[in-house]
């Protein structure tokens, strides 16, 4: 399914997988992303992120508790719009972040703050600072002046993506 690069460079593969799970007695057949994760003991094992029906807005985040705004944010563009402190549960540090949906699994996706990479140009438009630093924040932002592939010049809206860990097209 040519899946093990993104594998291997630490992604969730880029599309469903058909999965099996016996357990015994019971055996069911789904659908998932994978990725690689370290085990307890160091090795590294398969961690399987099933399809949901939605994402899971109606409880606590890492701590965090969705506003109607960050819900309505997520559900319209997939992006939540904000850094808000997450907590990591192990060490009970509070991590700057923003939220992203995995459009394929509605498996709700954080990334740090400090993780976040923007880039100097979009699509031939030299960013500002003030530019980079609304999609730093996770904030949408409307460009113009861009240029597609054809040569065409064009605008639209951008914004960080948690989940693909770059700048995407809203």
């Amino acid at each position: 399914m040519n899946l093990l690069d993104d594998l291997l460079k630490g992604f969730k593969t880029n599309q469903l997988v058909p999965v099996s799970l016996n357990l015994g007695t019971v055996i069911t057949r789904s659908e998932a992303r994978l990725s690689l994760q370290p085990g307890e003991n160091g090795e590294t094992v398969v961690a399987m992120h099933g399809v949901r029906k939605e994402p899971l807005m109606h409880q606590p985040f890492f701590g965090h508790e969705f506003t109607p705004e960050d819900k309505q944010n997520l559900l319209q563009t997939g992006n939540m719009g904000r850094i808000v402190p997450l907590e990591n549960r192990k060490t009970g540090e509070i991590i700057p972040s923003i939220i992203s949906v995995d459009r394929l699994t509605n498996e709700l996706i954080a990334l740090r703050a400090d993780k976040i990479k923007i880039p100097d140009e979009i699509k031939g438009l030299q960013l500002s600072e003030e530019q980079k630093k609304t999609l730093q924040e996770g904030r949408p932002l409307y460009l113009e002046g861009m240029v597609s592939k054809k040569g065409t010049e064009f605008s639209a809206n951008v914004q960080f993506n948690a989940d693909k860990r770059y700048v995407e097209f809203l």
